[in-house]
This record gives structure tokens, sequence and C-alpha cells, in this order.
């Protein structure tokens, strides 16, 4: 009796494990869906569109067409963009400084002229058209990134001497340098106008040891420009300043 109670335990212990086995090993009804993409292919990364361009430095170029209406310098009296009557719009063109000469000559007032570009965000914060090439007559004039400037064994410092007629600033009023009755422009670094400020008065004499500023070749200055100076030292009320 006591050999056949045996019996059947071991023989109900091994059916419980086939049954235990049998449910690990029986195949997924249901497996999970395999990841897109063919082998090999590199999965977009989460929030990615695969269809378009995601930021970077490239931009998509637009060609304008119109006639130039006319020259436009910057604060520093450079020619740097032209306005373009594009249809009954009229848009601001902006160019590299140092083809100036080159575009002033070829597309003059009045030329017809085909603008490649792109839409950029200017230093003053409004939006320009900005060239990268321009078709005139046949010519085709290329925005090329320009040769490491030379500086000329001349740019020694001299000294320079007038008296304040007014202040310039840029477009949001603050004071970027200071203008002589002789047609010099000092330019400031902000942190000397911070501390030269409250001493600097129209009318009152300065004196200046600086460079002058030399445009690079291809740069058209606007006719009658100042003289701009780079300063190293400024001497207001008998103290001399060291500017750097």
């Amino acid at each position: 009796m006591k050999s056949q109670i045996k019996k059947t335990a071991i023989t109900a212990c091994f059916a419980l494990m086939s049954i235990v086995t049998f449910a690990q090993v029986r195949p997924n009804d249901n497996p999970p869906t395999p990841p897109a993409g063919g082998p090999g292919e590199m999965l977009p990364h989460p929030g990615r569109n695969r269809g378009g361009l995601e930021g970077g430095g490239l931009k998509v170029l637009t060609s304008l067409n119109g006639k130039v209406i006319a020259y436009q310098t910057n604060d520093r009296y450079i020619y740097n963009r032209f306005t373009l009557q594009n249809g009954s719009q009229v848009i601001t063109v902006r160019f590299p400084e140092q083809l100036g000469k080159q575009l002033i000559n070829a597309a003059a007032k009045g030329k017809s002229v085909t603008v490649k570009g792109f839409t950029d965000n200017g230093p003053d914060g409004v939006n320009v058209f900005q060239m990268a090439s321009l078709s005139v007559d046949g010519t085709q004039i290329v925005d090329t990134p320009p040769s490491t400037p030379i500086v000329p064994v001349s740019a020694t410092p001299g000294t320079f001497t007038g008296k304040i007629n007014d202040f310039k600033r840029d477009q949001g009023g603050a004071i970027r340098g200071l203008s002589l009755d002789n047609k010099v422009e000092i330019d400031l670094p902000p942190h000397a106008v911070e501390q030269l400020q409250p001493l600097l008065k129209t009318g009152d004499k300065v004196k200046v040891t600086g460079i002058k500023d030399t445009p690079p070749s291809g740069v058209v200055l606007e006719s009658g420009a100042p003289t701009i100076i780079h300063p190293e030292t400024i001497e207001i009320n008998g103290q001399t300043y060291l500017l750097r």
C-alpha cells in the first residue's frame, strides 16, 4: 500500500514538471512588432523629422529680380547694402563690405540684376536679404570669404586732437564714440564709455593716440567720410586714460 502511494506521488510530480516546462517553451501567439526599417538602417532620432532640415547652418537660397535703387552705408560709412525694386516691393539687400567696389562699378543705380541669397536678421534686428551672388549683364559676383587682412607696416599709433562736436550713438541710443570738430571720429570700447561718460562734454578738447581705421581692398567709403581712430589712450582735462 505504501509502495503504491509512493509511485502515485512520483508520477504526479513528473506530470507537474512537464506542464511547467511546456508553459515555459510554448511559443508566443502575439510576438512584439519588429522595429521599423530593414537590416542595417539607422532609425531616426526621436522627435527628429526625417524628411526635413534639422537646424544647422544650411540656408535655403531664393532669387530676386529687380533694379538697383541706391547704395547705403553702415555706421562706419562703409557701403554694405543696396535697395532693390522687386515688383511693387523695395527690398534691402546686404552684401559683404569687400564687394562694395565691384558691385558699385558693375551694378550701378538703375541696373537690372538677379540676386541669390537668403533672409537674415541684421545687426539692428531688422530682417534683410543677405546676398550670396549677383548677376548683372552676364557677369556674376559671388560672396567669397575675404583673405586674411595684412596689417600695414606703417600702422603705427598717431596723435589726434580736437574738440568734441557730438557723441556717436548706435541705433539704440547708446554712446559708442566721439565726433570731433575736425572730421575725426574716436571709437570707444563699451567699458571705456561707461567710465568716461561723466567726464565727456560737448566742446571739451581731447587728445588721442591711436591707429587710423584702414579699410581692406574692395571696400568703398562714403564720400566725405570722417577719419575713424581706434584709440589706445585719451587725454581729458589733463588726465590720460588707457583704453584697452
